[in-house]
């Protein structure tokens, strides 16, 4: 029910068909770490090539940074997913773009006027949004995102309840 659910679980499969590679892209607070964590641990189990990038605090600031995207360049991943950050990062999505990294923004804070230009954006308080829980934290709506994988995926959904346990700190 969560909007761009459909064509984020899609982008993702074809990443994981092609043996590409993934940055998971956490916020450093306890929401994000989590969310990053368990994201990064499924995506193991499914034997994906992923990696996770915690900004500094004191160096980065809030939320998707440049460094960050810099990152998922050189290690050659092709997709970066945000976690509990992204929603009004509209400079660095362009940026990530700009470098021909596709995002997608798992997040759960209130949008601005408008959405990033990532290829989806995953947030239940989308003004567009029908998913009917408007109160998932980040942790949360990676899950959904686990679980929307595992449906479309043909994956075992035992995989994404495996690190349940992350999710709850988030």
């Amino acid at each position: 029910l969560m909007a761009d659910m459909e064509i984020a679980v899609e982008r993702i499969i074809q990443s994981i068909s092609k043996k590409k590679t993934i940055l998971i892209f956490g916020d450093y607070d306890v929401d994000g770490t989590t969310s990053a964590a368990f994201l990064t641990l499924f995506f193991r189990l499914l034997d994906v090539d992923a990696h996770y990038y915690i900004p500094s605090r004191e160096k980065e600031g809030y939320g998707v940074s440049k460094q960050g995207i810099d990152y998922a360049k050189y290690i050659g991943a092709d997709l970066l997913i945000t976690c509990d950050c992204g929603i009004n990062a509209f400079k660095e999505i362009s940026y990530a773009n700009s470098t021909g990294l596709d995002v997608i923004v798992t997040d759960h804070h209130k949008q601005a006027d408008s959405l990033p230009d990532a290829f989806a954006v995953l947030n239940p308080n989308r003004r567009d949004c029908p998913y009917p829980f408007k109160g998932l934290c980040g942790a949360g709506v990676v899950f959904k995102l686990a679980l929307g994988l595992c449906e479309k995926g043909n994956f075992d959904p035992k995989r994404a309840w495996n690190h349940a346990d992350t999710v709850t700190l988030g």
